[in-house]
């Protein structure tokens, strides 16, 4: 039973790019057409500058109760010019990619932060008792006699 939960769970996500020949995709020859029908849809796209499809497959493994960690990872990236026809098609491995650094900061809004204690002093007053509520409960009557 220890060793069973020793071995790592493999988890493989995104493009599967195993049966793709990229020499079939020819620089400024192939179309977005022509990409769609090679790799399907892609992973993502860029946000902005130049138009470029990005097709992405990950391998997680997890061992335990530790969490997954990122075993393999490739990504094909193709270029578009104006229009629409193939500019350049890059490939990227795990190692080619740069830790980004997490930034935990907060967009501050407008208007006034309630704090925890003006929260709970704003309340009372504003609870009925238990097993009541409004006026109808606090007057009993025998309806219909």
């Amino acid at each position: 039973m220890l060793l069973a939960s020793c071995s790592p769970i493999v988890d493989t996500r995104g493009h599967s790019a195993e049966a793709v020949d990229l020499k079939q995709i020819i620089v400024g020859q192939s179309s977005a057409e022509d990409v769609t029908a090679l790799l399907g849809s892609p992973t993502t796209t860029s946000n902005f500058g130049d138009e470029i499809w990005y097709y992405i497959t990950q391998r997680q493994e997890r061992v335990g109760m530790f969490a997954p960690e990122v075993t393999e990872q490739h990504i094909i990236g193709v270029q578009f010019d104006a229009d629409k026809k193939v500019k350049d098609i890059g490939e990227f491995a795990k190692e080619d990619g740069k830790p980004v650094q997490i930034v935990n900061k907060t967009t501050p809004t407008e208007g006034h932060t309630v704090t925890f204690m003006e929260q709970m002093m704003g309340n009372l007053g504003r609870f009925n008792s238990p097993g009541r509520t409004g006026a109808a409960a606090s007057s009993p009557r025998n309806v219909g006699h």
